[in-house]
């Protein structure tokens, strides 16, 4: 088994963390440290205290903007990879997002599975 340290600890920002259980168990499956928050104060406490080096973002949370999640997070640590992930492909706000900062985009499964290709993409990643 893996060490779990901050170079393989992901934070993922989702008001709706019930579609996100197949990321969550594919993480966990790869020994990464999994961090969750559902809006802006609480993604920014834990990005501060976990420091993790992957964040998934979904860009439309229920109170706030996830624009400004990513622009506090860019500020706080650029070097942060951060990837949207959403239910929905809106191409304007992806290219918005990748402005700003955020290096790919995943779209959501409707159900609570793994989304398409992205296990391949993270094994990638992490390997």
């Amino acid at each position: 088994m893996a060490t779990v340290t901050w170079a393989n600890s992901v934070l993922i920002i989702d008001d709706e963390m019930e579609s996100l259980k197949g990321i969550i168990a594919f993480f966990k499956s790869i020994h990464w440290k999994v961090t969750t928050a559902v809006d802006e104060k609480e993604a920014i406490l834990e990005f501060e205290r976990a420091n993790p080096c992957l964040v998934l973002l979904d860009l439309v949370l229920e109170k706030e903007s996830g624009f400004e999640v990513l622009t506090r997070i860019r500020q706080l640590n650029p070097d942060t990879k951060v990837v949207i992930i959403s239910k929905y492909f809106d191409y304007e706000l992806i290219k918005q997002a990748m402005k700003a900062g955020a290096i790919g985009f995943v779209q959501k499964a409707e159900t609570d599975e793994l989304p398409s290709g992205f296990a391949s993409l993270f094994r990638g990643a992490v390997a």
